[in-house]
């Protein structure tokens, strides 16, 4: 039977509105080079550089690269008027804005901050890059939704929702940090035992930005999974995603193999233990599974590399533990190597190139390109999957 031409022409209209309607999602290219822009909260070179992190280790094949282009008190205008020199310079083909604390300081109305926000979307645009815009955070302050405790946090609900009406118009991808992490940050707050950010209401520590830099991640719709691993316990590979099995062996109350992966976890500074703790979905942004399925009943220590890892029964292993939220052994001293090297490039080898760019210094952007190129280098080896060898004994 044939359909009816109206019947055909409804689903045309409902497949053309769906596909309208889908949100853009940022997709990462080789060779990627991203600019993110924005304030003194980007210019901590805190979050900016836990997300760098992640996606450098995760997508360790598309040699990405990041330039952090944050500068305290800026509003749009700010970036506006640096963009050329401090933005396009750099040759980006993703540029994210992260902007809103200072510009809520022009009052209630978010029509001049959209307006410099669609203006560098143009910007952007211009140059051929992909426009990434984030809303600002919240301020620290206690406030919650509908309960703000001072206008400047008041201020940036307004202007991070039209933020997001202008990214939907615009059909450019938009992360709101601000609702998800207000809501995490007031009840924090006003716990009994409160876990301190650190840091100050406007520019959090370590701990309040790897909150920010997992809200954000969960806002560009990452894959959570790094790989996993299932056996048995007389060392029957069951599945293996995203990595290897090799060089296994089952005996004596151990089960050792050799683990070679696509990718690795999110690298964790040792020091964001409370950050894990306020946010314990940051673990499902990096989830490195195991799953051993048979062993005796008792307790099994797993180690990474001759580092234990983790120790937990065999209920625990035959059901699957994620070993990638990891602030000790193995992966945490790695996670320090590569942390490093971020900051090392994110601060002296940026800023020389930076300051050379704005006063137009060709010789010396050259000098601040080759500090940059050294850096890349390190942590493009820094990067690369290693193989783990584990180790699972029962204690």
């Amino acid at each position: 039977m044939r359909a009816k031409p109206l019947t055909c022409l409804l689903a045309l209209v409902l497949c053309a509105t769906a596909l309208l309607a889908a949100e853009p999602a940022l997709t990462l290219k080789p060779n990627d080079l991203w600019v993110m822009a924005g304030d003194s909260i980007t210019a901590q070179r805190l979050h900016t550089n836990f997300i760098e992190a992640f996606f450098r280790t995760r997508f360790p094949g598309l040699n990405l690269q990041f330039r952090n282009s944050g500068i305290g008190g800026n509003q749009t205008s700010h970036i506006l008027a640096r963009f050329d020199y401090d933005v396009a310079a750099f040759k980006p083909t993703i540029v994210s804005i992260e902007l809103g604390m200072n510009d809520v300081g022009g009052g209630d109305d978010p029509a001049r901050y959209i307006q410099g926000q669609r203006d560098l979307l143009a910007e952007i645009r211009g140059i051929g890059a992909t426009p990434v815009l984030i809303s600002s955070s919240p301020v620290n302050d206690g406030s919650l939704p509908d309960a703000w405790k001072a206008d400047r946090c008041r201020r940036l609900h307004p202007y991070t929702e039209a933020l997001v009406k202008l990214a939907a118009e615009e059909n450019v991808v938009c992360v709101d940090q601000y609702h998800p992490l207000l809501t995490l940050w007031g009840k924090n707050k006003a716990a009994e035992k409160p876990i301190d950010l650190t840091g100050d209401a406007v520019h959090p520590g370590m701990v309040g930005q790897y909150t920010m830099a997992a809200t954000i991640l969960a806002g560009l719709k990452v894959d959570g999974l790094v790989s996993s691993a299932s056996l048995q316990a007389d060392g029957k590979v069951v599945e293996a995603k995203r990595c290897a099995l090799s060089e296994i062996s089952a005996a004596d109350g151990k089960l050792a193999f050799t683990r070679r992966d696509e990718a690795s976890p999110w690298p964790l500074d040792p020091k964001c233990g409370p950050a894990l703790e306020l946010m314990p979905a940051i673990a499902d942004l990096t989830r490195y599974e195991l799953k051993v399925a048979g062993l005796a009943a008792g307790r099994w220590r797993v180690s990474l590399n001759g580092q234990p890892a983790r120790t937990c029964s065999e209920q625990e292993l035959a059901a699957g533990v994620n070993l990638g939220a990891a602030t000790s052994g193995y992966f945490a001293v790695r996670a320090t190597k590569i942390i490093g090297l971020i900051a090392q490039l994110q601060s002296k080898a940026n800023f020389a190139f930076r300051g050379a760019s704005k006063a137009k210094l060709a010789d010396k952007m050259a000098e601040g390109q080759k500090q940059i190129d050294e850096l890349e280098a390190a942590l493009k080896d820094a990067c690369k999957p290693e193989p783990v060898r584990f180790e699972v004994v029962k204690e």
